[in-house]
């Protein structure tokens, strides 16, 4: 019997919940203890969104942006954020995860993929390649990039 796209739709929502819980959980476990969950969540942001607004960051958070000022500006004081003045408009600020931001954030992201690894594990090689498959399509479907290649520790 042949899938309609509703029946995958209500599949992958079904599916997604526990996946983001997992991810989540592994990902802050790899994460080192004296960082908080919403400075981890920054590091993510600033990795995904090199120079990104506070205010985005902020809705990313869920967080107002007085609150949002103070955790990034934790993290700069931490050295795992820089904030610069814009090159094109000084009245901007410029923030990025710096080199040893994205050392915390490789080392979390290694401690995931060795979860998700042992749990695919069982799984064989063409169950392997099908899921494979998958997930590209659905990086193009949903129009997903990775970070950075530099960010990942490579």
């Amino acid at each position: 019997m042949p899938h309609t796209p509703k029946d995958c739709a209500d599949r992958l929502l079904s599916l997604a919940p526990k996946l983001m819980q997992t991810l989540r959980v592994e990902m802050r476990a790899g994460r080192p203890p004296e960082l908080t969950v919403p400075q981890f969540r920054s590091l993510v942001f600033y990795q995904y969104h090199p120079g990104g607004a506070l205010s985005a960051a902020a809705e990313h958070l869920g967080l107002g942006v007085p609150s949002t000022s103070k955790v990034v500006e934790t993290l700069v004081s931490r050295g795992l954020l820089k904030r610069e003045s814009s090159e094109h408009d000084r009245r901007r600020v410029v923030i990025a995860l710096t080199e040893a931001g994205a050392r915390v954030l490789a080392a979390a992201r290694k401690e995931a993929s060795a979860v998700f690894t042992r749990r695919l594990d069982a799984m064989s090689e063409l169950e392997l390649s099908v899921l494979y498959a998958v997930l590209g399509t659905l990086q193009q479907v949903f129009d997903v990039e990775g970070p950075p290649q530099n960010l990942h520790g490579r």
